[in-house]
């Protein structure tokens, strides 16, 4: 809309993108500083709607916090873990890396944003982003009003601590099925991160229960509680960074709850080969709102056929697992996005009024949880089908092909080449894994020859890897998943095929020849990457 920022302080509203992102964009537009305010449209349930505690809205008193760093661990030790007296990078150093803020920022009430809005001048905002029908119009600046903005925080290096639980496995110590929660919170955190805590807490306490009864899982089960998640996913990110060669080499799978329970209904993100075992562990739980369904067949109520989201964005635990390592993973809770996220009235009333007055969907959640985890811990042949993956990299493929449709000089010809011999690797494996756990063919010798058993598992294991680079993404070096990875422009946003959707942006913009080059060349990448995973499934050499 032709508006000049330079010099300016902005007022940015929470609900389209990751609120790190809404301050550097704020920085780059030539602003010295930030507000940002949760708008009474998405937060306040809009005009005539009431709030907290009487309704589940926020109040218009209610402020939204949380932190802008837009990387994940601590910004001092980039790649490398966070120890006492370890190497790190000076604060000059820090600011260069362009993922912590260089201008101040706050976050403000819906009250507050709204007599800062009256105060501004200038033209009228676009549709998409005026209020409710029963407020002023929105205009865009600049001015005239003027605000103060005095930055008085100071960084800090303070100690966090993790608390993890081991239950050595008995036949395969050595591999880890890993269950993840944080336990740090803004405010209260009722929802967030204490739905997830008591989850754990209560898978914990029915594993427990095993044990006394005689039970040792085969493989070793690790609880983790993270501390300092808020800030940008220390807690998990420095524990993996410590502990990467072991994780690399011996983790099974990472299984998270952040915020377990909101609202209604089930929702579960995951790496493609874990969606078969969702499925199935939901259709052993009862829907806790309707007990004559499975949460399976209330799920298939609400998507036809389910929809299992993915794992690219960075909002929580399992971002250092998947993109960082490439450790299969999956992410469950009821319900998401709720209007007093991060605010004071993120508490146990509005818990008990709202999100769950009977607590049975935290008892839903920890039953589908655990049930994931335990056959992931139990099973002879990890259950992991890799089938889906090869239609999820169809699916992508074919969006990218969309893309590019008037690009002559780019070829997706090695893509989906690529995806077709993955497709043949698991639906070999898959052959492979039937036949051992049915007893049948000759693989069913294999039961009985532990290290033919333990090399089909490692490729079912090992082939999440083989989607990981190196050299990471373009100017992004620490995501190193190539199909599964945060969007440039929102660290919240998942992103399919990251690098190939930033170098087709780049060739929309530029439309050089050197931006088509770097486009075939992302392509080719991720090519590479999947033909890796199909040589890892198959398990011989080439």
């Amino acid at each position: 809309m032709g508006v000049t920022v330079n010099g300016s302080i902005v007022l940015a509203r929470y609900g389209e993108i990751y609120r790190g992102d809404i301050v550097r964009n704020a920085h780059k537009a030539g602003a010295i500083g930030a507000l940002v305010y949760t708008d009474r449209k998405e937060y306040g349930g809009g005009g005539g709607a009431r709030w907290f505690p009487d309704d589940g809205w926020m109040p218009p008193s209610g402020v939204q916090v949380g932190t802008v760093y837009r990387g994940i661990g601590d910004p001092t030790t980039p790649g490398w873990p966070s120890t006492e007296d370890c190497e790190r990078l000076s604060e000059a150093e820090v600011e260069e890396g362009g993922e912590v803020p260089v201008i101040p920022s706050l976050p403000v009430s819906g009250k507050d944003g709204k007599l800062i809005l009256r105060s501004i001048g200038g033209q009228v905002a676009n549709d998409d982003w005026q209020g409710s029908e029963d407020v002023p119009v929105y205009r865009v600046g600049p001015g005239p009003g003027i605000v103060n903005l005095s930055y008085t925080g100071e960084l800090v290096i303070g100690t966090i601590e993790n608390v993890i639980g081991v239950i050595e496995g008995v036949e395969e110590p050595d591999r880890y099925v890993i269950l993840g929660n944080h336990r740090d919170a803004w405010t209260f955190g009722a929802v967030d991160p204490n739905s997830g805590t008591a989850a754990l807490l209560e898978v914990a306490q029915r594993l427990g229960k095993l044990q006394k009864r005689g039970w040792k899982p085969r493989r070793t089960i690790i609880l983790c509680n993270w501390d300092a998640e808020e800030y940008g996913l220390l807690g998990s990110a420095e524990w993996v960074e410590e502990n990467k060669d072991l994780l690399a080499s011996r983790a099974v799978a990472y299984l998270n709850v952040d915020s377990a329970v909101c609202w209604p209904s089930f929702i579960a993100s995951a790496t493609p080969q874990i969606d078969e075992l969702l499925i199935h562990a939901t259709q052993q739980v009862q829907d806790p709102d309707n007990s004559s369904q499975t949460i399976y067949e209330s799920w298939l109520g609400s998507s036809n056929p389910v929809k299992i989201g993915r794992l690219g964005g960075g909002g929580s635990d399992f971002a250092t697992f998947v993109q960082h390592i490439g450790i299969p993973a999956a992410a469950l809770s009821f319900g998401h996005g709720y209007p007093v996220y991060h605010s004071l009235y993120d508490d146990f009333l509005w818990m008990k009024k709202f999100g769950d007055p009977m607590f049975q969907r935290h008892v839903a959640v920890a039953s589908v949880w655990g049930l994931v985890a335990l056959w992931l811990a139990d099973s002879e042949v990890l259950p992991f089908n890799y089938l889906s993956y090869a239609d999820e990299l169809q699916k992508y493929s074919k969006e990218v092909e969309n893309e590019i449709s008037g690009y002559k000089d780019i070829s997706l010809t090695p893509l989906f080449k690529s995806i077709e011999e993955l497709r043949k690797a698991a639906t070999e494996i898959n052959n492979q894994r039937e036949a051992v756990v049915e007893n049948k063919g000759w693989q069913s010798i294999w039961k009985k020859d532990q290290s033919k058993l333990r090399e089909l598992n490692d490729r079912l294991m090992m082939a999440e890897r083989a989607f990981t680079d190196r050299d990471g993404l373009l100017e992004r070096s620490w995501y190193k998943h190539l199909i599964y990875g945060p969007s440039k422009y929102n660290d919240y946003g998942s992103e399919s095929l990251p690098g190939i959707g930033d170098a087709v942006e780049m060739v929309k913009k530029l439309n050089t020849t050197e931006s088509w080059k770097l486009a075939q060349h992302e392509i080719w990448r991720v090519s590479r990457a999947i033909k890796q995973a199909s040589q890892v499934l198959n398990g011989v050499l080439t």
